[in-house]
């Protein structure tokens, strides 16, 4: 296999003469079903708002994970891995740098750690987080978007990790393990996967949902593309993978979900941080008043104590959690707990109340609206699918629907 080198990639358009070209190979390939390579995948990513000097921005963000960036064009640059001295891929910064799309051409199993590693080492840096409300109004987007005969695929997953007490957060999901090897957990797991013609699934998805809960739980959307055979992969995560010829329709489809993204964004921080509720909360022995709409996050069914025990232990008393949280479990009893705590991403304080029977986080003026998306996404995912969520008063799938009209693919 001989491998692509990024070495004497100079410009935007050879950068994209380049992936355009290796896109058309690899859908080739997948035709065949003799893939040989890596696919391109962008990973979109996400830091603090108020930065004016994308470089200034990278260099805080990527020196201390021993990575360095060449600036290729405006807003465009080539990311170098100091310890391997490899190029891992391109990274393009959107909207005065607060949003980034990183492009490579490295296997899924090389890059996705590389991503995830990128982000742990930054407090500045976050994925992009499509809850699975999220990914329902990207479902009307591909159903109205593409043609009714194309094939989409929509992938639905939970699994009910804190029914048990495993140290799971400290595992690297992306290890590979022998099946002989792998222990066995026995707590409820779902991964469904449907690929079929838009049409046949048009109607379908609620009542999909209706019958069985973990279907509100979309992890992956396949939004076909419009202009070339195969389509493009969105991950709950953030990433991308292109599975059609065309690099330049894959990177209109990241910069549309980005821009539905980036409004609902804004939807939320405006009603988080402008909300003229006032919450009381007793911390030292006094009393303050935060200012911010409360999160509201309602399980369908009450939690068992001890799967509200193991997830208090696994986001609170261990460093490594899927959440990225940190905080000190104040329990006021058998199943409720106070949370004066911070957001490991801009370490911005946060505010929670948990029982049984909900979360209720209050988010200060100045914490990023990613917040809200990375709680909502691992909830549905990983503790209630179905939970009931509203942000204000207004429900969060009502929040997505409205940051999602207007916002139109070029």
């Amino acid at each position: 296999m001989i491998e692509i080198s990024l070495t004497g990639i100079k410009t935007r358009e050879e950068m994209i003469r380049l992936l355009d070209g290796y896109s058309l190979e690899r859908k080739e390939e997948l035709d065949q079903k003799k893939t040989k390579k890596g696919l391109v995948k962008s990973y979109m990513l996400e830091t603090v708002d108020g930065f004016q000097d994308t470089a200034t921005t990278l260099s805080d963000i990527l020196t201390p994970f021993a990575a360095e960036f060449t600036q290729i064009d405006e807003g465009l640059y080539k990311v170098l891995d100091k310890n391997t001295g490899r190029y891992m891929g391109f990274l393009e910064s959107f909207w005065d740098g607060r949003y980034f799309a990183f492009y490579s051409l490295e296997l899924s199993e090389i890059i996705d750690k590389w991503i995830k590693n990128l982000v742990l080492s930054s407090p500045q840096l976050d994925h992009v987080w499509l809850s699975g409300w999220t990914f329902s109004i990207l479902w009307e987007k591909v159903k109205d978007l593409s043609n009714q005969n194309r094939f989409t695929r929509i992938v639905f997953e939970h699994e009910s990790i804190f029914e048990i007490d495993s140290d799971i957060d400290n595992v690297d999901e992306e290890d590979s393990i022998d099946e002989e090897e792998r222990p066995i957990f026995e707590r409820r797991s779902s991964k469904i996967a449907l690929v079929d013609r838009v049409r046949l699934l048009k109607d379908k998805l609620n009542q999909f949902q209706d019958l069985y809960s973990p279907m509100y739980s979309i992890t992956q959307l396949r939004f076909p593309s419009p202009v070339a055979k195969g389509g493009h992969d969105f991950f709950h995560f953030g990433k991308t993978t292109n599975r059609s010829e065309s690099f330049r329709d894959h990177r209109s489809h990241v910069l549309y979900v980005l821009k539905i993204y980036r409004e609902l964004i804004r939807k939320t921080q405006e009603i988080a941080w402008y909300s003229i509720q006032k919450v009381s909360i007793q911390k030292g022995g006094e009393f303050q008043k935060l200012v911010g709409a409360p999160l509201i996050i309602k399980f369908k069914e009450p939690l068992t104590k001890e799967t509200f025990n193991h997830f208090i232990t696994s986001t609170f008393e261990r460093a490594k959690n899927r959440f990225r949280l940190w905080g000190n479990p104040i329990r006021l009893g058998p199943q409720k707990v106070h949370i004066y705590g911070v957001d490991k991403h801009l370490w911005q304080p946060i505010f929670l109340e948990i029982t049984d029977k909900h979360i209720v986080a209050i988010i200060p003026k100045g914490t990023c609206g990613n917040t809200v998306h990375r709680l909502v996404s691992n909830i549905q995912i990983y503790l209630d699918p179905a939970a009931e969520i509203t942000l204000g008063e207004k429900s969060y799938k009502e929040i997505a629907n409205e940051a999602a009209k207007g916002i139109t693919y070029e």
